[in-house]
């Protein structure tokens, strides 16, 4: 299918630049994701990612202290020598082991330790444990894994095809602070304890960006209002005051001029601390949902709501994961936790495809397109291998190896014409009555300057509109005595609409098509259309929900602004009422100035 975007709404460098950034964050997920198969699963080489098999919390009362709990029988504390109960000053720690201590550690990096047990030091060294040896640690790493793979394939679909929308780019950054690991425990751990410590503060400082984000987008739907307000920077505090709580850990962690377990997710007191944060945020996500007019909810609910939720039920899980009563249960929890992310990309992903975000048309020609190039280079592969075996049996393995290059040659070359043509055939297959559609509104673009009435030209065009698309309702607003009226439509058709109106204005300044959500106007729908004549906005089409529920991809915003033009000028042609006005003030002039004269000569003296 066509990747063109609606009518120059995408054309500027901002734009532009906007698209690459999103394509920027699929490569950071995509990543994360290898570093995980690499590291932590030991693809190619050792496992990485390491388990303590125990954990570790903050003992009241005491700084610089934490107590070991929860001691896995047989795991790596065990096998040191360390027990439940034992306690370990940070301040005799080398700095690797603070590090660690603050998440996961590494199976390269064994770990020097001085534990406290009734009043005597015990120095040990902690070789932590793979993944590998359990199927719960396995767990662990393979759910955040699918949760990134998730959510690249969401940002994908959005720098695709939604680039230009705030909403999309909104999602787009929170899916991936979703996928790199939304979570206390970062799904990476490096052999240097330094990068290490640099990676996870980055991946919780766009946890909290994300939070921020997600408070930003609520504030811009829903009716305005100062108690809405003062949760908005409500928000804002609680989230910079976090953000305040990481770097004061980091700085803790290097100079030990302050405890840095006061400050870190070992401390119950930063974790819940952590889940109030996330609450705070559904709930102004919650109140924006609920200020927004009936018929908007549904769909500032499945834009705003599905992350927030998800993200509570996930802190919720890891707090929970302090008062297990095993080390079972805390891994438990964690996994637990990782499901309520993979549910929150899930639900993403359907608010993207059924709720007018994205469009599901272009996810299936995408994947058809896709399924189709990669059947067409595996069975070329397949046919020259059945052919050499039936041609140089028994030779050198020499001839194959040239063969198959010289294929894979031909096949990178000719790549481009190969999905283009795919391309065409899954479109015109698939997809006709949807490209009959465009082509019939693009045909009737030119149409329209042939018609010579007015009304019959209004007719056809909501004729055309109700015949070849799937919206729900729509009106064909034209200029009349400073108030944009709904000359023609079908279903839910608004009133008038003022010249000032805000959304009025940006279509007059943009000449461009847009979804006029964020704006506060009379216009409700999904879709308005400037209709552009010798450049003066002579109306509007503004276009509800599709039936289908999806979003009006890019060709088909294209072909509705051929359309919409076509239309205008035909309307401005004809005199869009203009010639009727004029002549009934032409003629009110020519009577008053008839009655002056009649007067003044009727005054002056015989």
């Amino acid at each position: 299918m066509s990747s063109v975007g609606p009518a120059g709404a995408q054309s500027s460098a901002h734009d532009t630049r906007w698209k690459w950034a999103l394509f920027a964050l699929c490569a950071l997920l995509g990543i994360d994701v290898m570093t995980v198969a690499i590291g932590d699963l030991g693809l190619g080489g050792r496992q990485i990612y390491g388990f303590y098999d125990s954990g570790q919390v903050t003992t009241p009362g005491m700084a610089y202290i934490e107590t070991i709990v929860q001691v896995q029988p047989g795991g790596a504390t065990e096998r040191a020598g360390l027990r439940t109960g034992d306690r370990v000053d940070l301040r005799e720690q080398p700095f690797a082991t603070r590090v660690y201590m603050m998440a996961q550690p590494v199976t390269t990096e064994p770990l020097k330790i001085i534990a406290i047990r009734g009043g005597k030091r015990i120095s040990t060294t902690l070789v932590p444990s793979p993944a590998g040896d359990n199927g719960l640690k396995l767990a662990t790493i393979i759910l955040p894994m699918v949760t990134c793979l998730w959510c690249l394939g969401c940002v994908a679909l959005i720098a695709a095809r939604r680039w230009w929308s705030l909403e999309g780019r909104v999602l787009a950054v929170v899916l991936t602070s979703v996928g790199v690991g939304m979570t206390e425990t970062p799904d990476v751990s490096f052999p240097s304890p330094a990068i290490s410590l640099i990676a996870w503060s980055a991946i919780w400082f766009l946890w909290f960006t994300s939070f921020a984000l997600i408070v930003w987008l609520a504030s811009r739907i829903g009716a305005r209002s100062p108690w809405r307000a003062v949760l908005q920077w409500t928000g804002y505090a609680a989230i910079g005051s976090m953000v305040g709580a990481v770097a004061l850990c980091d700085f803790g962690l290097v100079t030990l001029l302050v405890d840095p377990g006061t400050f870190a997710w070992i401390n119950p007191i930063m974790s819940n601390a952590a889940i109030g944060v996330a609450l705070l945020v559904l709930i102004i996500a919650c109140a924006a949902v609920g200020s927004s007019p009936k018929l908007e909810k549904p769909r500032a609910a499945w834009l705003l709501l599905p992350v927030p939720i998800s993200l509570v039920g996930s802190q919720l899980m890891q707090n929970l994961q302090a008062f297990a009563q095993s080390w079972v249960w805390n891994i438990t929890f964690a996994i637990m936790s990782d499901v309520f992310l993979l549910a929150g990309a899930f639900f993403v992903t359907y608010a993207l495809l059924k709720r007018r975000v994205l469009d599901a048309g272009f996810l299936l020609s995408r994947t058809l397109v896709f399924g189709i190039v990669s059947l067409i280079v595996v069975a070329a592969f397949v046919l020259l291998e059945w052919l050499l075996g039936l041609t140089v049996a028994g030779a050198s393995h020499a001839p194959g190896l040239i063969a198959n290059a010289a294929l894979a040659l031909v096949l990178g070359v000719s790549m481009n014409f190969i999905h283009r043509r795919v391309d065409s055939f899954v479109d015109a297959v698939f997809f006709r009555k949807r490209y009959d559609d465009e082509r019939a509104l693009r045909d009737f673009s030119h149409e329209a300057a042939f018609v010579t009435e007015r009304e019959v030209l209004l007719d056809q065009a909501v004729d055309k509109i109700r015949s070849h698309t799937d919206a729900r309702n729509a009106a064909l607003l034209v200029l009349d005595n400073d108030l944009y009226k709904a000359a023609r439509g079908f279903g839910d058709v608004p009133g008038a609409v003022d010249e000032n109106d805000p959304a009025i204005l940006a279509l007059k300044a943009r000449h461009k098509p847009f979804d006029p959500h964020p704006y506060t106007t009379e216009m409700r729908g999904d879709l308005a259309v400037p209709m552009v004549a010798r450049g003066h906005l002579v109306g509007v089409l503004l276009f509800g929900e599709r039936a289908s529920g999806e979003a009006y991809s890019p060709d088909e915003i294209e072909a509705l602004s051929e359309f919409a033009h076509g239309v205008g000028s035909a309307l401005d042609g004809l005199g869009n009422g203009a010639r009727e006005s004029s002549s009934a003030a032409l003629l009110g002039t020519i009577d008053s100035r008839l009655e002056n004269i009649e007067r003044l000569l009727s005054d002056r003296p015989t």
